[in-house]
Protein backbone atom coordinates (compact mmCIF):
# COMPACT_ATOMS: atom_id res chain seq x y z
CA UNK A 1 0.00 0.00 0.00
CA UNK A 2 1.29 3.43 -0.94
CA UNK A 3 0.52 6.61 1.02
CA UNK A 4 1.03 10.33 0.65
CA UNK A 5 1.69 12.32 3.82
CA UNK A 6 -1.07 14.97 3.88
CA UNK A 7 0.31 17.14 6.69
CA UNK A 8 3.67 17.71 8.28
CA UNK A 9 4.40 15.38 11.21
CA UNK A 10 6.98 16.73 13.66
CA UNK A 11 9.11 15.25 16.41
CA UNK A 12 6.97 17.15 18.92
CA UNK A 13 4.01 14.99 17.82
CA UNK A 14 5.96 11.75 17.27
CA UNK A 15 9.16 11.78 19.34
CA UNK A 16 10.53 8.65 17.59
CA UNK A 17 10.94 10.41 14.23
CA UNK A 18 14.43 11.55 13.27
CA UNK A 19 12.96 14.80 11.92
CA UNK A 20 9.84 16.32 10.42
CA UNK A 21 8.13 14.24 7.74
CA UNK A 22 6.95 16.81 5.20
CA UNK A 23 3.57 17.02 3.53
CA UNK A 24 3.72 15.34 0.12
CA UNK A 25 6.24 12.68 1.16
CA UNK A 26 5.48 9.23 -0.29
CA UNK A 27 5.69 6.28 2.12
CA UNK A 28 4.79 2.59 1.91
CA UNK A 29 3.07 0.33 4.42
CA UNK A 30 5.64 -1.91 6.08
CA UNK A 31 4.56 -5.56 6.15
CA UNK A 32 7.39 -7.06 8.16
CA UNK A 33 7.74 -7.64 11.90
CA UNK A 34 7.31 -4.52 14.01
CA UNK A 35 8.00 -6.27 17.34
CA UNK A 36 5.04 -4.61 19.06
CA UNK A 37 6.41 -1.10 18.78
CA UNK A 38 3.54 0.35 16.71
CA UNK A 39 0.93 1.97 18.93
CA UNK A 40 -1.83 4.08 17.41
CA UNK A 41 -0.64 4.50 13.82
CA UNK A 42 0.67 2.53 10.88
CA UNK A 43 4.17 1.19 10.22
CA UNK A 44 5.62 2.73 7.07
CA UNK A 45 8.92 2.95 5.26
CA UNK A 46 10.29 5.31 2.63
CA UNK A 47 11.49 2.45 0.41
CA UNK A 48 8.87 -0.20 -0.40
CA UNK A 49 9.53 -3.45 1.47
CA UNK A 50 12.73 -2.24 3.17
CA UNK A 51 13.70 -1.17 6.65
CA UNK A 52 13.92 0.99 8.64
CA UNK A 53 10.23 1.37 9.38
CA UNK A 54 8.60 4.02 11.52
CA UNK A 55 5.14 4.81 12.82
CA UNK A 56 2.97 7.52 11.30
CA UNK A 57 -0.45 8.65 12.60
CA UNK A 58 -3.37 7.35 10.52
CA UNK A 59 -4.73 10.87 10.08
CA UNK A 60 -1.50 12.04 8.44
CA UNK A 61 -1.76 9.59 5.52
CA UNK A 62 -3.84 9.30 2.37
CA UNK A 63 -3.81 6.05 0.43
CA UNK A 64 -2.68 6.36 -3.17
CA UNK A 65 -4.13 3.84 -5.61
Amino acid sequence: MKYEVIRAVTREECHWLSGTVKEGTIVYKYGGHTYGCIGYGVAVTTVKGETPFFEMPYDSLKEIK
